[in-house]
């Protein structure tokens, strides 16, 4: 009959060649059944366009990334020259611009704020115009105002095909970005709910929810920096904002995880960067709804913040580890190394995307503004959350050795038993309230001395293990047994009455006497007495072992059965 185990390991093994088979056949085989049209890209326009600005008019060959005029605003004007079934429209992505388009002297596209809420710009937006048979001939003009900024206008890029194409290929090309998004929210998600629901029974970073937290509010910045949303929602302006919220709330939860997990919150810096960013938030935020200014206006301050942050991580990071290297200092917690070294590199990773994407903001006309630093955040998240969980496997290894070490040197080597040393550790670990439940007894063992001249230490050891096994099965189940002595045990019991300990103690006595040696006629006992802690007179527990001892002794003359004991 298939074992469990091997069952297990065939289900996996099917799992994992049904899925490269998957693999195999999604990349290489194509299923195009029911298409009728199997164009869906988009084309590009970036030539021959007349530009018009402060009032020049020039050709250009290819668009510039920028056009600098006075007003910010220029004109771009097109011939049509055909209308087909696959190029009927054009494309291109509205970023921080009012957009007017003509055909003619007829304006097909108004794109403007409309004053529902107070901003400088409608959103940010892809916008299509329709291009009808008739319309060949005419020229497509294009209105572009620069809502922020002065003395220039980004060119934004423009798709000639249809709305259906431009679409498809722009979300095909953005699958990727789309996924790592999804990816570190999911990660952000698991994180916080892993640290909510076993964060304190796993002895994690106190700052895990923190990293949960940053990895989802920038995830959705991420996602939201895609630009896939204005295809499917009406309400462009509010998922702008929404972005910017999420850019800078990210930087609160980051400083903090930081602060706490590696610098054990003693971070001036780090905890001034994180109130400042929560100052900026709240504070632009009113200014945004009421008007006064936008997040655009604004998020320099941000963007700041999130450098000062990164390099401030990253110099303070490479510092210690250089101490660290040179002068053996531990500057960082051994116990966090590699999490440490995980967070100082991929942090310069982090830093090195987030300045190309500030560049690309203020500097270019791409629609996505995350594109690099959606990467670097995405690597970020995974290498500190990987190097976590190493360094805790690391200290729960550590932390299990260490108690195999204790344990060991609390254990009598011969009996397996605790010790002498770790007895009184544990007898005056007690309050007096702790003791009214606990009792000692004491054991004995008879004629111990007789066996080691009579026949040998080896038979002694022999008399001392199979007694210390007996009180460790008939009296380990109330409590911890020790060796105190070479032929005298004691055990710390809870909750025993003396009725039940002479029951076990007659228990005992009949298992030690079953073991006699052919050939000897020396006779084996193990005396032992007991008494539970009484707060009348017993001030510690050890006023109660004296009394057990007392009651031992009795016992001792009891079962004596000739002889001299011991």
């Amino acid at each position: 009959m298939m074992t469990d185990k091997r069952a297990m390991t065939l289900y996996k093994l099917q799992i994992i060649l049904l899925a490269l088979a998957f693999g195999i056949c999604f990349f290489c085989l194509r299923d195009d059944a029911g298409l009728t049209n199997r164009r869906t890209d988009k084309i590009p326009l970036d030539g021959g366009w007349t530009v018009t600005a402060d009032g020049e008019t020039l050709f250009y060959e290819k668009l510039p990334v920028s056009i600098a005029t006075p007003d910010n605003t220029i004109w771009l004007s097109r011939t049509i020259d055909e209308v087909t079934a696959d190029n009927r429209a054009v494309g291109l992505f509205s970023f921080q611009k009012t957009v007017h388009a003509y055909i003619g002297d007829e304006e097909v596209l108004v794109f403007e704020n409309n004053g529902t809420a107070p901003s400088k710009m409608p959103g940010n937006s892809w916008l299509f115009i329709d291009l009808e048979q008739e319309d060949v001939g005419k020229t497509l003009t294009l209105e572009l105002h620069q809502c922020y900024g002065a003395g220039q206008v980004m060119v934004p890029v423009l798709y000639g095909g249809t709305v259906e194409s431009i679409t498809n290929s722009y979300i095909r090309e953005k699958l990727p970005m789309i996924s790592f998004s999804v990816i570190g929210i999911a990660i952000g998600m698991l994180v916080v709910g892993l640290s909510l629901i076993a964060g304190k029974s796993l002895m994690l970073s106190k700052g895990l929810p923190w990293l949960g937290m940053f990895a989802i509010v920038r995830g959705i910045w991420s996602l939201l920096e895609v630009n896939c949303y204005s295809f499917y929602v009406d309400n462009l302006l509010l998922v702008v904002w929404l972005s910017y919220i999420c850019l800078k709330t990210a930087v609160f939860p980051f400083a903090v995880f930081t602060n706490i997990t590696f610098h054990n919150g003693q971070s001036k810096v780090l905890k001034g960067i994180a109130w400042v960013s929560l100052a900026d938030t709240l504070v632009t935020t009113l200014l945004q709804v009421f008007g006064i200014a936008d997040f655009a206006d604004t998020v320099l301050l941000t963007n700041v913040l999130v450098m000062a942050m990164g390099l401030y991580v990253v110099i303070t990071g490479v510092r210690n580890l250089c101490q660290n290297r040179i002068t053996k200092r531990r500057t960082c917690q051994e116990e966090k190394k590699f999490t440490y070294i995980a967070h100082t590199v991929f942090m310069l990773v982090l830093v090195i995307t987030s300045l190309i994407d500030v560049y690309r903001f203020y500097f270019t006309s791409t629609p996505d503004i995350g594109l690099f630093s959606r990467t670097g955040y995405l690597i970020y998240v995974a290498a500190v959350m990987l190097a976590l969980l190493y360094d805790f496997s690391r200290l729960v290894s550590m932390g299990k050795e260490a108690e195999h070490i204790k344990e060991e040197a609390s254990m009598d080597p011969m009996t397996k038993l605790y010790n002498r040393a770790a007895f009184e550790k544990c007898i005056d670990s007690y309050s007096k309230k702790q003791c009214r439940s606990k009792g000692i007894i004491v054991f004995d063992l008879n004629n111990l001395k007789n066996y080691n001249d009579g026949m040998g230490h080896d038979m002694g050891d022999y008399y001392i293990k199979v007694s210390s096994e007996l009180i460790r099965d008939l009296f380990g189940k109330y409590g911890n047994m020790y060796r105190i002595g070479g032929d005298e045990f004691c055990g710390i019991v809870e909750n025993l009455d003396y009725e039940e300990f002479a029951r076990v103690r007659e228990k005992l006595q009949e298992h030690i006497s079953a073991l006699c040696v052919p050939g000897c006629s020396i006779e084996m006992g193990i005396a032992a007495g007991y008494c539970a802690f009484l707060a009348g007179e017993d001030n510690t527990l050890r006023d109660t072992m004296k009394r057990a001892d007392e009651d031992m002794y009795q016992n001792k003359v009891l079962i004596k059965k000739g002889g001299e004991i011991r």
